[in-house]
């Protein structure tokens, strides 16, 4: 039976860009799981009364490319996380400026080379912490994604 190609999520990274040319990327710490983004495509009804059988037709529409959410150890000391040092939570603050950023969901090592990374630009929409009386802090956050997320793969 031959290998699977399949792989776990162990090793992936949420990235923020920095804004500069050339652009940096650092990772946010602390990340337990990566979620989206989630696109979805509108459909719209164009049934009329002469529609074959009386099933309804549809066209597609505009494509919502949804958002990444993700959950992590809350490092309240961490630069990539906290307010002071223009970590995740300080996003939150200057995305009611208009201000998007580029960010990068890195996929795992395989074989000492990187695999590769989903690129896209967001807006920091949500934060959430978690302070269990007899559990891990966890810090949640969430990125609406805008326009088209690109998948670049490395090189083989």
């Amino acid at each position: 039976m031959a290998d699977s190609d399949a792989h776990t999520g162990f090793g992936a990274l949420l990235m923020k860009g920095n804004g500069a040319s050339p652009e940096e990327f650092v990772a946010v710490m602390g990340i337990k799981s990566i979620t989206g983004p989630n696109l979805q495509r509108t459909t719209h009804d164009t049934t009329d009364m002469q529609s074959p059988s009386g099933f309804r037709e549809f066209i597609g529409g505009l494509i919502d490319p949804g958002e990444v959410t993700f959950e992590a150890n809350l490092l309240p000391n961490d630069p990539t996380q906290n307010q002071e040092d223009g970590g995740f939570m300080a996003e939150f603050d200057k995305s009611s400026c208009n201000s998007r950023g580029n960010w990068r969901v890195s996929f795992p090592i395989c074989e000492g080379e990187p695999a590769g990374y989903l690129g896209f630009a967001g807006i920091v929409t949500g934060q959430a912490m978690q302070l269990p009386l007899d559990d891990l802090m966890s810090f949640n956050g969430t990125i609406k994604v805008s326009g088209r997320p690109e998948i670049h793969f490395a090189s083989s």
